[in-house]
């Protein structure tokens, strides 16, 4: 999902095969918003101090 937005069919289904639904919506939601927030901070241009 960072590198390439999409998710392969073998990553997905290893982690579906892994994880109860609720649990892959929250894993997916939480890399999602981390790859949400590294580009906000780029963006901004706001560097670690």
């Amino acid at each position: 999902m960072t590198l390439a937005v999409k998710v392969s069919e073998s990553s997905f289904d290893a982690l579906a095969g892994a994880l109860a639904a609720r649990e892959l919506v929250e894993f997916v939601g939480t890399v999602a918003t981390y790859n949400m927030v590294s580009r906000f901070l780029v963006a901004l241009g706001v560097e670690p101090e």
